[in-house]
């Protein structure tokens, strides 16, 4: 799943690549997906598509919008897509969900597993869209100062049984950070998934806020985690402390066996002794 490290790499690179290339033809791919989400038919995909020129791609969060001038905007991310650039019809995947094919040659593909979406908007849609237009602070930004993810714990009530967990990823949510990188933010904060939010106190938060940035920021200089791919087809380098591979291993810190269970739609990883 792309989260913002992987967005921030996807469209710097498709900026490297892209910028100025002219689009020769655009389909929504070659083989129909009930979780491929667009906004138009097929046939407005192709009519809309054609003939348009690539323009910036920005990392809205764990989505990536690319410009494609003058008035609309494709948006992808988010889910299960793989975003690859090719240089041979020979490396095109069987199975896509969309296809561009440029002037001069080359091809952009997106292959969707699982869920994901490949959406055009004009620019007065995509403001206008209550999700694909929501931008918010990244953890990256100058603007998410402590102050900042503090006062999101000021939406908590006295009673709220949000998790730890749904409050990072969900509500109200680190713009860009999803399941893949909270297990190990909540690591190295040393607090449980399941524990409520509003319990998590003074100092917990600071350690929480420092995790955040840490993990992302390290994520974004490498490239991304290195179970997902870039828009080369090559995976990233960050190497996740907590993943399906750590299970029954010892924790790096207090030796005890690593643990996974399901909880809110999602397998989550963690020490039984260091998080608490």
């Amino acid at each position: 799943m792309i989260e913002l490290p992987e967005a921030i790499t996807i469209a710097g690179q498709m900026n490297e690549a892209l910028t100025g290339r002219r689009i020769a033809s655009g389909t929504q791919g070659n083989s129909p997906h009930k979780f491929a989400f667009y906004t138009r038919s097929a046939e407005e995909y192709e009519q809309i598509l054609a003939g348009r020129t690539v323009g910036q791609a920005v990392a809205h969060g764990s989505r990536i919008v690319l410009a494609l001038d003058p008035d609309y905007a494709l948006v992808l991310g988010e889910g299960g897509e793989r975003i690859l650039l090719h240089d041979s019809e020979a490396t095109l995947p069987k199975k896509h969900q969309l296809l561009l094919r440029f002037e001069g040659g080359g091809a952009l593909t997106v292959s969707i597993s699982g869920w994901g979406a490949a959406q055009l908007f004009t620019w007065s849609e995509l403001e206008a869209h209550p999700y694909a237009g929501r931008v918010g602070v990244s953890p990256l930004e100058v603007a998410f100062t402590f102050d900042y993810f503090d006062g999101l714990f000021g939406t908590l009530g006295p009673d709220d049984p949000t998790s730890v967990k749904a409050f990072v990823i969900s509500k109200p949510g680190v713009y860009g950070v999803g399941n893949g990188y909270l297990q190990d933010i909540l690591f190295r904060a040393r607090i449980h998934p399941r524990r409520p939010a509003r319990l998590v106190d003074a100092d917990e938060r600071r350690a929480l806020y420092g995790a955040i940035r840490e993990t992302v920021g390290a994520a974004v200089t490498l490239g991304g985690r290195d179970s997902e791919r870039d828009l080369y087809n090559q995976p990233g380098c960050y190497h996740r402390i907590l993943d399906s591979t750590a299970v029954g291993q010892p924790c790096s810190v207090c030796g005890a066996a690593i643990e996974k269970i399901q909880f809110l739609g999602g397998s989550v990883y963690f020490c039984p002794r260091c998080q608490t």
